[in-house]
This record gives C-alpha cells, sequence and structure tokens, in this order.
C-alpha cells in the first residue's frame, strides 16, 4: 500500500528548526541531544522529530525515502543514558540499502538515573502507540528492539502492545539485556496480569555476548534464562546470537550480528 507520511510529522523540527507548539520541557531535551559530540553526522541524515503527548521528550523518526512509508519499521529503546540521535547513529550503518524505517523513544528524561528518570513502560507504550497510529503501521508489521536497560523495560511494553494495545509488534528483539523478576513491571508480566499468555504469536530474537560484564543480566546466561521465561509466556524464540567475541551490546557491535538479525526479518 502506497501512502505518503504526513509531511507535517517528517518536518516537525528539523535540525535546528522548532516547531512553534513544542513543550518547553520536549525543546530543551530535544537541544541537550542536539549538542551532544556527533550530532552533526547525525542531522545529515535528516531525521525528524515528535514531541511526547506529555511535554517531557520526543520520538525520533527516520525513513530512507521522505516520500513514501517503508516495508517495514524498528521501534528502538535505547540503554542507560541513551540519546535516540546516538541509537539512529548505531543502528544507520545496517539499515543502509535497505526499506525499513526507525522509531526512537527518548525514554531516558535527559538527568539522573533512579527509574523516575525514565518513562515507565506504560508511557512509552503510550508514545509509541500514539506515532505508529499516526504513521498507520499495521497491526503485526513492526519490530520492538530494547538495547540493555532499554530491554529490560521492553518485556512490559510487549505485553502492553499484546494484550491491551494495538497488537503493532509480532517481532521483539531483546540485546544484552534480560528480564528482571524484581522489576515491578516484570513483575505484572509474571503475575498474569496481562493474560496468562500475553506473549503468544509472537516472535523473539535474544542477542549477547559472551564478553559481557554482567553474563547474568546482560550476557548470555541471563538471556538463555530470559528465553525460557518468554517461552513459558507462550512466545517463539525463533533466533538467537550469541557472540563469543563480544560483550554488552554484541548485537550491533559485530556488523555480521546485526546484519544476521535484519536478514531474518525483512526476508520476503
Amino acid at each position: 500500500m502506497k501512502q505518503r507520511i504526513s509531511a507535517g510529522l517528517l518536518a516537525l523540527a528539523a535540525a535546528g528548526v522548532w516547531a512553534q507548539d513544542w513543550p518547553a520541557a520536549s525543546q530543551a531535551l530535544l537541544k541537550q541531544v542536539q549538542a551532544q559530540p556527533g550530532y552533526a553526522q547525525v542531522a545529515a541524515l535528516h531525521p525528524s522529530y515528535r514531541p511526547t503527548s506529555d511535554g517531557r521528550s520526543f520520538l525520533l523518526v527516520w525513513t530512507p525515502n521522505a516520500d513514501t512509508p517503508p516495508a517495514k519499521w524498528i521501534v528502538s529503546l535505547p540503554g542507560t543514558g541513551g540519546y535516540a540521535t546516538r541509537d539512529l547513529a548505531v543502528w544507520y550503518p545496517h539499515l543502509q540499502g535497505r526499506d525499513v524505517g526507525l522509531v526512537v523513544v527518548q525514554w531516558w528524561l535527559g538527568a539522573g538515573d533512579t527509574t523516575r528518570d525514565y518513562y515507565t513502560p506504560f508511557d512509552i507504550y503510550r508514545e509509541v502507540d500514539r506515532l505508529l497510529n499516526e504513521l498507520k503501521v499495521p497491526k503485526n508489521s513492526a519490530l520492538l528492539h530494547g538495547f540493555s536497560r532499554g530491554a529490560a523495560n521492553m518485556y512490559a511494553v510487549a505485553a502492553l502492545d499484546r494484550s491491551k494495545g494495538r497488537q503493532y509488534f509480532s517481532t521483539f528483539v531483546a540485546s544484552s539485556g534480560s528480564a528482571s523478576l524484581d522489576y515491578p513491571p516484570t513483575q505484572l508480566v509474571t503475575r498474569g496480569e496481562f493474560g496468562p499468555a500475553p506473549y503468544a504469536g509472537t516472535q523473539w530474537v535474544t542477542a549477547c555476548g559472551d564478553r559481557d560484564p554482567n553474563p547474568g543480566r546482560d550476557g548470555c546466561p541471563g538471556m538463555r534464562r530470559t528465553a525460557e521465561w518468554i517461552q513459558a509466556r507462550g512466545g517463539n524464540v525463533v533466533l538467537t546470537i550469541e557472540d563469543k567475541t563480544q560483550g554488552h551490546g554484541a548485537l550491533q557491535l559485530n556488523p555480521a550480528n546485526a546484519t544476521q538479525l535484519l536478514d531474518w526479518y525483512l526476508r520476503p
């Protein structure tokens, strides 16, 4: 289906250009992000930005073609203290030449390291739902990726989408971040608040490095445990990427791993 993406959405805030109705906190956080080293290279990729509905943050949108929607979408949650622009810089080398768009949630609010300094999974899904609905992303057509802390929060986001949301995602990629069973949002999933099989009908990919400094949490032992936890809740772990040469973030540190994932995801 050929359908133009809203020009207003794609032009919301090009580098250095401000929409008049941006909330102050969202605008300040984007300025903070744009002041980070290496932003000029990201700006050259012409991402667009969307302020969040609560006026606290923003989402980044990048597409390979401004005139037509991509065949597939990836929605990404960065790790601890992560910037959406940095996530685009990490993803872009792997996405070149592929018909896939990227949405990154700036779910860290720019300062601090407590849970209140980040969006909750409920906040994340509210903003993702709002944007993907505006982009007219079809049901079961997108991939949700989480890295490290982003992965730890993704498990509840996945349950929300499948049990109470619009089911945008049929595929989930957990990269170097296990399901923390003592984390309250994950505990909701474990005790059945989203149903006994909230991941039924979904495909999962786990990725890890044998040299991760926190093997039980973010490394391969933690991700193997998480795979069993996912399968117990109806999910199908279809691809396991374990890299003996890499540590934290092995999925994208080794281009062969990212290629394996994208070749599988974008297969005909």
